[in-house]
């Protein structure tokens, strides 16, 4: 393998500052552990600032001198980065958009490594219905599309398997007492507020 990826130079754009910059670092420390097991492969990572328009400059500059290129932290900017590869006839590797609709665009130039947003909720789904419970599941998803994409697959998991559902907005009110379970899927924050207010539930999942 090490004879494989001698020379082999990767470039990244990675937030490093702006919104997505937590996450953004644990991708960074990920690539420089993957570095240092790969004697031979050269990682370049630049700071897109999680700003779609800096994405798109640093990537097309990545491009220019990287024989592999992964994409961007968070939906939003994938994106962007599908659309850059497609108009530079790129192959970009996915492996931090997980909207379904991100997924599924640019054909043969995004190659997506995470499961889809529809599918997110899916093994928590199976595993309320193989523990016999057909508690409602209450389903709480963010503001932006990835929560809703989330949610949807959610919703129609636990329909297949006759868990019942109710979906609420972030700062709707959940029960208190009874007998339910949690599902939330937004930002880290608002996965953060939801479950500082939940009073509770017998089980959680938050994205």
């Amino acid at each position: 393998m090490t004879s494989q990826i001698a020379g082999l130079r990767l470039g990244v754009p990675v937030s490093l500052s702006g919104r997505y910059a937590p996450f953004g670092e644990q991708v960074r420390l990920g690539l420089e552990t993957w570095q240092a097991a790969k004697d031979g492969a050269e990682v370049v990572v630049e700071d897109d600032r999680s700003d779609p328009d800096v994405l798109e400059r640093v990537l097309r500059g990545l491009a220019g001198r990287c024989d592999l290129l992964l994409g961007p932290y968070s939906t939003h900017l994938m994106r962007r980065a599908g659309r850059v590869a497609a108009e530079l006839d790129l192959l970009v590797w996915n492996h931090g958009g997980a909207g379904d609709d991100v997924q599924a665009a640019y054909p043969g130039h995004v190659v997506s490594i995470p499961a889809p947003a529809g599918a997110y909720a899916e093994p928590f789904v199976r595993r309320l219905a193989e523990d016999g419970e057909r508690d409602r599941l209450w389903v709480v998803p963010g503001k932006g599309s990835f929560g809703r994409q989330v949610a949807a697959g959610a919703e129609r998991a636990a329909n297949e398997r006759g868990i019942p559902v109710t979906l609420a907005g972030p700062g709707d009110a959940l029960p208190v007492g009874g007998s339910w379970n949690l599902l939330c899927c937004g930002s880290f924050e608002e996965d953060v507020a939801v479950i500082g207010r939940a009073v509770g539930p017998r089980k959680v999942c938050a994205v």
